[in-house]
C-alpha cells in the first residue's frame, strides 16, 4: 500500500510539473509564444540527444522506419501540440485552454475504439454528451459576450487552437500506443522517449533563430530575458524530461485503473494555476463547463475501469496491460 501511495504521489508531481505548460505562455510576456516553444523543446531535444548518444548501440538496432516514426510523432505530438496550446492560452485564457485539452481522454477513447474495441459505443454516448455540454458552456462567454482578450475573432480562433491541441495530442497517444502494440520487438522506453524528444527538438532548433529574430526587442532586457530563459529551462528539462522520468518510474507501480484519473489531474492543475496568472476568478459559466468536462471524463473512467476488470477476469492470468505503456509527456 505504501509503495502504491508513493507512486501516486510521484505521478501527481509529474502531472503538476506538466501543468505549468499552460501558464508559461502568459508568464513569459513580452516574449513571443514561438520563442517559448522553440526554447523549451530545443532543451528537451538536447536531453534526448544526450540519451541517444549514450544509447547509440541500442539505437542502431532499430529499423530506420521506426526511428523516423519516433521523430515524426515527437514533432506532431509535442511541437505542434504546444504551438496550439501557447497561442490559445495567450489569445484567450489558460483556464479554458487547459479544460478543453483536458477533454482529450474522450477523443482518445473514440479514436482508440475504432482501432481496438475497449467499450461499446453506447457507453461512450454519455461521456461525449457531457464533454460537448461542457465545451459549449466554456464557449458561450466567448462567443456571445465576447470576453476574450482580443475580441470575438481572437476568442473563436483561440478555442479552435485549443481543440486542435486536443486532437493533436489524441492522435499522438493513439498512434504511439497502436504502433508499439503491433511491433514484435518493443523499443527501449528511454531510447523511444529520447527519439520523441529529438522529434520535437529538431524542429525547435531549426526555428529558434527565427523565433529570436521575431521576438519584441524588450524581451532582451535583463529581467524579461532571465524570465524566458528560466521558463524554457524549467519546461524543457524539469517538466518535460524529468517529469517524464518520474512518470515512467511511478507508473510501473500504479494500478491500471488509476492511470486515467491521474493523467486527468494535469489539466485540472493547469486550469487552477492559470487563474492567478490571469489575475481573476473563474466565471460561473467556466466553472459549470469545467464540471461538465470532468463529469464526462469521470463517467468514461468508470466504464473503462469496469471493462478493464471484465477483460482481466476473462484473460484469467494472461498478460495484462502495464500502466507504464501509457505514452504521456506534456
Amino acid at each position: 500500500m505504501g509503495s502504491t501511495r508513493n507512486n501516486v504521489i510521484a505521478a501527481l508531481t509529474a502531472a503538476l510539473l506538466w501543468a505549468f505548460a499552460f501558464v508559461a505562455p502568459a508568464a513569459v510576456k513580452p516574449a513571443s509564444e514561438l520563442l517559448l516553444v522553440t526554447g523549451r523543446y530545443s532543451l528537451f531535444g538536447l536531453c534526448g540527444l544526450y540519451v541517444l548518444i549514450r544509447g547509440r548501440r541500442q539505437l542502431g538496432l532499430m529499423p530506420i522506419r521506426r526511428v523516423l516514426f519516433g521523430l515524426y510523432i515527437g514533432f506532431v505530438g509535442y511541437f505542434v501540440f504546444y504551438i496550439c496550446v501557447s497561442y490559445s492560452a495567450t489569445m484567450d485564457s489558460g483556464f479554458i485552454t487547459a479544460v478543453i485539452v483536458g477533454s482529450s481522454p474522450i477523443t482518445i477513447a473514440v479514436a482508440g475504439n475504432f482501432a481496438e474495441k475497449r467499450m461499446s459505443w453506447r457507453e461512450l454516448i454519455g461521456p461525449v454528451v457531457l464533454i460537448l455540454a461542457g465545451l459549449s458552456l466554456l464557449s458561450v462567454t466567448e462567443f456571445v459576450q465576447g470576453k476574450g482578450k482580443g475580441g470575438d475573432h481572437d476568442s473563436l480562433f483561440a478555442i479552435l487552437l485549443a481543440l486542435g491541441a486536443m486532437l493533436t495530442w489524441s492522435y499522438f497517444v493513439v498512434r504511439n500506443a497502436q504502433s508499439q502494440r503491433t511491433w514484435e520487438r518493443k523499443p527501449d522506453p528511454t531510447i523511444w522517449a529520447a527519439l520523441v524528444a529529438m522529434g520535437a527538438g529538431g524542429a525547435s532548433m531549426l526555428l529558434l533563430p527565427f523565433a529570436i529574430a521575431s521576438t519584441p526587442p524588450e524581451t532582451f532586457d535583463p529581467y524579461p530575458l532571465f524570465k524566458i530563459i528560466a521558463w524554457c529551462v524549467f519546461l524543457g528539462v524539469i517538466a518535460s524530461w524529468w517529469g517524464t522520468y518520474i512518470w515512467v518510474k511511478a507508473a510501473q507501480g500504479i494500478p491500471v485503473p488509476l492511470v486515467g484519473p491521474l493523467l486527468a489531474t494535469e489539466t485540472i492543475f493547469g486550469a487552477i494555476l492559470s487563474l492567478p496568472v490571469e489575475h481573476r476568478m473563474p466565471t460561473w459559466t467556466e466553472v459549470g463547463g469545467a464540471l461538465f468536462v470532468l463529469a464526462g471524463i469521470g463517467v468514461y473512467m468508470v466504464f473503462d475501469v469496469r471493462n478493464s476488470r471484465t477483460r482481466a477476469g476473462e484473460a484469467d492470468g494472461s498478460e495484462k496491460t502495464d500502466a507504464s505503456d501509457v505514452p504521456v509527456v506534456m
